[in-house]
């Protein structure tokens, strides 16, 4: 009982400061506003699922169950090396593949993986053509896919979005040229993870994909299913032979990681963006509470000369500074959420624009990021105050009556500052 009785003359002191001081208090809320959105927009941006799986999705999705690819230069592969590869090598675990990216403007202007494949190849490799547990084609979609031309593929969800359906003509732009596509059949995605890797994905069959996209007679890889141990060794053995200059075989997964580095450097660089600014509002709340101390030394020092202890005046100081640290939390919190929505497309449009494509329409606001910046904005706002209010309890009564220390100290100083700004002025 005794102990709520002491807290409350110095609750209500902090309180009534924080009250009287409204553009000091401000600036103090302003200052962990600041930080606590930086980081929690970044975070939100770097760590939402939905972006995650998008990024890794993407490459996921085109690479199916391939072990291995052969890739060739800038241009791709000359077709003629997929045929050795079937007839002179007989591996007959390969799937030919011819890939871009085609903006869509009957999608909003999203740009979409067009995926020319060879379906009487892609079984082993892409579940959805032809998995009887995945998204099966029907076959007079694949008869259709192969007969006519300027087909293509979409999932229902995308479909169903843009209000398209099969027999409509979706037109796509690659390299400054138009082209009109036909759907022929809508994909049915079997679960979630399916639904997203299929929403940026258009398949059609490989010599459309080719004239689309200006690649007649290129691939440009053609991915492998190469069996473990000493089988795999010689069926690579074998493959390396009919291996044109300039071409190579590389692990599947290399792609994804490659992928997953970019993205990894990209988020550490986000970072420690967010953290410069977290840095930037503790300067601000350590300069906001310095001043502060500074105003009220007289008043810091009637009330040690009133009794009050060290430890008191210490509790004050951190008190105001946990009030208004979490005024300035929750306000960051709101706008850190806010400027998260949009940091994640500004984040996509990067990474579409350096790296690779992806679409991302919708964010995940994990508890746990609320907590870290909540968590942040307190320690924050407590850092800051910790050494000006340690400084307001460094001086007995006698002297906090007095002026500041530290005021005192820049009065000495000042004159010789600025005589040297002075010198600095005319020798430039």
């Amino acid at each position: 009982m005794s102990t709520t009785r002491s807290t409350r003359p110095i609750t209500r002191l902090a309180w009534r400061h924080a009250k009287r001081r409204p553009w000091q208090s401000l600036f103090f809320v302003v200052g962990v506003a600041i930080g606590v959105a930086m980081i929690v927009a970044i975070d939100l941006a770097n760590g939402s699922a939905e972006k995650k799986r998008a990024f890794n999705l993407g490459a996921e999705t085109v690479a199916g169950r391939a072990t291995h690819q052969i890739v060739g230069g800038p241009i791709g592969l000359d077709e003629a090396v997929y045929t050795r590869l079937r007839r002179e090598v007989g591996y007959r675990a390969s799937a030919p593949i011819v890939e871009s990216y085609v903006v869509a403007p009957q999608l909003d202007g999203q740009p979409m993986r067009l995926l020319g494949v060879d379906p009487f190849a892609e079984s082993p490799f892409r579940s959805y053509l032809g998995s009887a547990d995945a998204e099966a084609i029907q076959p007079d979609f694949l008869t259709d896919m192969l007969t006519r031309p300027n087909s293509v593929l979409l999932s229902t969800d995308v479909a169903a979005r843009y209000g398209l359906d099969s027999g409509d003509t979706l037109t796509v732009r690659v390299g400054g040229r138009t082209q009109a596509l036909e759907i022929i059949g809508l994909m049915e995605p079997s679960n979630d993870l399916s639904r997203r890797a299929l929403d940026s994905l258009l398949i059609t069959d490989i010599a459309t994909a080719q004239e689309v996209l200006d690649k007649v007679g290129r691939l440009d890889r053609i991915d492998l299913i190469l069996p473990p141990g000493d089988a795999g060794t010689a069926a690579r053995a074998a493959i390396a032979t009919i291996l044109p200059p300039g071409a190579r075989m590389d692990l599947a997964a290399g792609r994804s990681g490659t992928v997953n580095e970019m993205t990894a450097a990209f988020s550490l660089n986000l970072t420690a963006l967010s953290l410069l600014a977290l840095v930037v509002g503790v300067f601000l709340i350590y300069n906001t509470v310095t001043f502060s101390v500074v105003q009220r030394r007289p008043v810091l020092g009637s009330l040690r000369a009133l009794g009050m202890t060290r430890r008191e005046i210490y509790a004050l100081i951190l008190l105001e500074a946990l009030i208004l640290g979490a005024l300035g939390t929750l306000l960051g919190l709101v706008l850190g959420v806010v400027l998260g929505r949009g940091a994640v497309q500004l984040v996509t449009r990067t990474m579409n624009d350096l790296f690779f494509v992806v679409a991302v329409r919708e964010i995940d606001i994990p508890t746990w990021t609320l907590v870290k910046g909540a968590a942040i904005g307190i320690g924050a706002a407590l850092l800051g105050a910790a050494v000006p209010a340690l400084e307001a309890t460094s001086v007995p009564p006698a002297g906090a009556l007095k002026r500041s220390n530290v005021e005192e100290r820049i009065r000495r100083v000042l004159p010789w500052v600025t005589g040297g700004a002075l010198a600095l002025l005319l020798l430039g």
